[in-house]
């Protein structure tokens, strides 16, 4: 027998999801998986022989008493994809494999990249502001998004569902990543750090990177200086790998055109933070991810990790705990 710790918020619903067939994972036999339905403290339970938990709704002590009273937990699981405020090296250290939930939101913050980078073209927020002021703004200017160069930090899940989707508007479209794997959509993929280099010819340069110690700060002073005059950075990755300070200081002198950022470094943005009046920045309250499909793509994926997990075979978005994503 299994046991599996999850929340009570959900536990009926991983119940009939693995009554279910399909996800492309193996059947199990679910009458070998004891489901544990604890609260947002884990109480409630005995976890002392849980092998595996997802933290779905677990708050801070309740994470920390499942890690203190499951001495056999072998898997976790995250619902959301950035997992810098786990305890790696303790995950590392016991044994425990790490899943994350990378990929879930991927669609709809690809969809929100899209319409921020229309929006900016199309002028669509000054002819929005010209309505309130019952303005005719038929001289607003208007651009568009053909063969305008957009720059994709980061081409995991996020990054190829934004790449999917520009190629419909025909960009020409450069990725990175660490290996420089090719990508399907991408005119171009570079490695390592060589994205720096295209930063002058890119319209658009947008970072779906995960918070590590490389990333910290990857988008800093020198970076933004680098930038062609016009060119917009958004981010729908982590909010610390953006300079915010050097961010501002560029809006400020107009170095570069815009910017769009839906995670900040400190969440939520204080209410006197320069970012609100400044007049070519898009704050987004981390909501880019937002849809109701969300929750149903985070369940299934979990549940299709529970069965591979069972049956033992390998799982989906295993996090390489010394990378950090």
């Amino acid at each position: 027998m299994i046991k599996v710790v999850v929340s009570r918020s959900i536990v009926d619903d991983v119940r009939a999801l693995l009554e279910e067939s399909g996800d492309h994972a193996p059947s199990v036999d679910t009458a070998a998986i004891e489901l544990v339905a604890v609260d947002e403290s884990a109480a409630g339970a005995e976890l002392g022989d849980a092998e595996a938990a997802v933290r779905w709704d677990l708050d801070d002590d309740g994470f920390q008493r499942l890690l203190n009273e499951a001495p056999r937990l072998r898997w976790l699981h995250s619902p959301g994809a950035g997992v810098e405020r786990w305890p790696l090296q303790e995950l590392d250290a016991r044994g425990i494999t790490l899943t994350n939930g990378a990929g879930v939101f991927a669609i709809p913050i690809a969809e929100w990249v899209l319409s921020t980078m229309l929006t900016v073209v199309k002028h669509s927020d000054a002819v929005r502001q010209a309505q309130t002021q019952h303005r005719w703004a038929g001289d607003e200017p208007a651009d568009e998004l053909y063969r305008r160069t957009l720059l994709v930090l980061g081409t995991g899940g996020i990054g190829q569902e934004i790449i999917k989707r520009a190629s419909a508007f025909e960009m020409r479209i450069w990725g990175s990543n660490r290996q420089g794997r090719q990508v399907e959509h991408a005119d171009r993929v570079v490695q390592g750090d060589e994205w720096r280099a295209l930063l002058p010819d890119a319209d658009f340069v947008v970072s779906t990177v995960p918070l590590t110690a490389e990333t910290a700060h990857m988008i800093g002073a020198a970076e933004l200086s680098s930038f062609k005059s016009g060119a917009w950075l958004i981010n729908v990755g982590r909010g610390g790998t953006i300079d915010e300070e050097a961010l501002l200081q560029a809006l400020h002198d107009q170095t570069i055109g815009g910017a769009a950022l839906d995670a900040w470094t400190t969440e939520p943005l204080p209410a006197d933070h320069p970012a609100w009046s400044q007049p070519n920045m898009i704050v987004s309250p981390h909501r880019s991810g937002s849809s109701p499909a969300g929750r149903d793509r985070g369940l299934r994926l979990f549940v299709a990790n529970l069965r591979r997990f069972a049956a033992g075979e390998p799982m989906a978005n295993v996090v390489d705990l010394s990378a950090g994503y």
